[in-house]
């Protein structure tokens, strides 16, 4: 469990719409797929993440409803600084997944893979990279 204060710091305890999931950090928020990209990867930046792969796709599949499911794509991000601090071996591990997700109404979710349980056992600069992570999903 997360102590309370790293809880504070990541959104876990509050009512927005910021939130720490079993598999990542999430967050909604209003804008395009198209616009939505940019904006993530510019804040992503601000917080020390570089953006190292980006693969998209439109997804023509329809959910139950009859509704067509929107696109995603898939933001491969690292932060040099904490991998350039981190033991030996770590830095490949320390690779986070962001995914953008169209959830229509002009709506993205926006959710980051947790980088903690891969290397938590093998690094403790892993919970730098979740709360770094955190904060830039979080100002979003």
């Amino acid at each position: 469990m997360l102590n309370q204060s790293l809880a504070c710091e990541i959104g876990q305890t509050g009512t927005g719409a910021h939130q720490l999931m079993s598999n990542g950090i999430s967050k909604m928020i209003r804008m395009s797929l198209a616009k939505a990209v940019p904006y993530v990867s510019e804040k992503l930046a601000s917080h020390g993440f570089k953006v190292v792969q980006s693969v998209g796709m439109r997804s023509q599949k329809r959910a139950r409803d009859g509704s067509r499911t929107g696109g995603f794509r898939v933001l491969g991000v690292s932060n040099p600084d904490v991998i350039f601090k981190a033991r030996n071996g770590v830095a490949t591990a320390v690779w986070c997944n962001v995914l953008l997700t169209e959830n229509g109404d002009n709506a993205v979710k926006v959710l980051a893979v947790d980088p903690l349980p891969s290397v938590a056992a093998s690094d403790p600069s892993a919970m730098n990279v979740r709360v770094a992570l955190s904060r830039a999903i979080h100002s979003l």
